[in-house]
């Protein structure tokens, strides 16, 4: 681990590029003394002053209450998907395998839905792979897998459902504290997640014939 003073000495040797990136996206995962240390360097070089208020929102930590609070929020929203609040919104895994010949792309998605939605996105999956997830070496292997994993996790979708939207909240942790946790920022963030961010493995495969 380095010390406080080499890291200290390697911040300052950083590109203006570089310090943001580590403030946008890498600022959560540092100890409390080299927080300070990132903090003083954006001071130094005259950055955006908004990367310190990004900083401190994104490493403030929910507490336990605080998330227990917003979870029971989640839960109460309008479906992202459909408007409507027909049922609690639930965390939910969708894994999907398209192959052909030399192609397989293996992909899971974690989203948060109302249990409707989210029944009518699964049996896609479920219909997607068992149609389209034999076509290749590799997805004669994943194909029954998945199928099989999709099935046994009927069983665990409490357990799921705490994962993702646990991961959600910690994901969202910078933009709950600066923005709020009011019902449109959420179903926001919502929509954006489910939208455009992946959770998942797309691998692309070619395999030579022997």
């Amino acid at each position: 681990m380095y010390s406080v003073e080499e890291i200290r000495e390697n911040y300052k040797g950083f590109s203006d590029s570089k310090i943001e990136n580590i403030a946008r996206n890498e600022s959560k995962g540092l100890r409390k003394e080299i927080l300070g240390v990132l903090k003083a360097e954006i001071e130094k070089r005259n950055l955006d002053a908004r990367l310190i208020t990004w900083v401190e929102a994104e490493t403030n930590t929910l507490t336990d209450y605080e998330k227990q609070s917003l979870t029971r929020k989640i839960e109460n929203l309008n479906c992202p998907k459909c408007g409507q609040k027909r049922s609690k919104l639930i965390g939910q895994e969708f894994n999907t395998i398209i192959s052909v010949i030399l192609w397989c792309n293996d992909i899971t998605q974690n989203r948060i839905l109302c249990y409707y939605c989210g029944r009518n996105k699964k049996f896609k999956s479920y219909l997607i792979t068992g149609f389209a997830g034999w076509w290749s070496r590799r997805g004669i292997l994943l194909t029954p897998y998945t199928l099989i994993k999709d099935t046994i996790n009927i069983f665990y979708k409490k357990k799921i459902n705490d994962r993702i939207i646990a991961e959600f909240i910690e994901q969202n942790n910078g933009m709950c504290r600066l923005h709020g946790t009011d019902d449109e920022n959420l179903y926001n963030l919502i929509s954006w997640h489910n939208n455009d961010y992946e959770i998942q493995e797309t691998d692309e495969e070619s395999e030579t014939e022997k």
